[in-house]
């Protein structure tokens, strides 16, 4: 195996603390929902105690597909390393000779009142093989500027050896 030339840890840190605030939400609810079912009443009191129980017990199924999901991402996201003649994403291994192009795509999600004008723009840097196979990492997650100053410096480098 051949020597790392850079390795770009993601930044997983919101993703993480998301995860653990959800989980926490979710343990809270399940012990009011618990608390809320246990409790002895009658008439419109007990209407009420079911009432927040279901209340409880559906904040606990968010927090849980929150917490799920966070943790699913987290898993999803890798290293991602330079090699002299390859880069490794967390989608797979992509030699420079089978790379077509490596760019930053912005994802601009428009506005649902005035289509022209959008509310969130994310910058991506996608890496298409020739196959087809496409690496996209977000910049959320990565520096991306960096990680694609790199791919190309490495990419350069082996293209002067040959």
């Amino acid at each position: 195996m051949e020597d790392a030339l850079l390795t770009f840890e993601p930044n997983n840190s919101a993703t993480v603390q998301a995860a653990w605030g959800a989980a926490a939400v979710a343990l809270a609810a399940l012990a009011g929902m618990v608390m809320m079912l246990r409790k002895k009443a009658t008439g419109r009191t007990r209407n009420q105690n079911m009432l927040a129980a279901m209340l409880l017990f559906f904040l606990m199924l968010m927090g849980m597909g929150t917490a799920f999901f966070s943790w699913l991402k987290i898993r999803k996201t890798g290293p991602v390393t330079i090699y002299e003649h390859s880069v490794r994403t967390p989608y797979g291994t992509a030699a420079f000779k089978d790379i077509r192009d490596a760019y930053i795509y912005t994802d601009k999600q428009p506005s649902l009142t005035n289509p022209n004008r959008s509310v969130r723009a994310t910058r991506m840097l996608v890496i298409e093989e020739r196959n087809g196979k496409t690496h996209v990492m977000s910049e959320e997650d990565y520096p991306i500027q960096d990680m694609l100053r790199a791919l190309k410096q490495a990419f350069s480098d082996k293209k002067r050896e040959e």
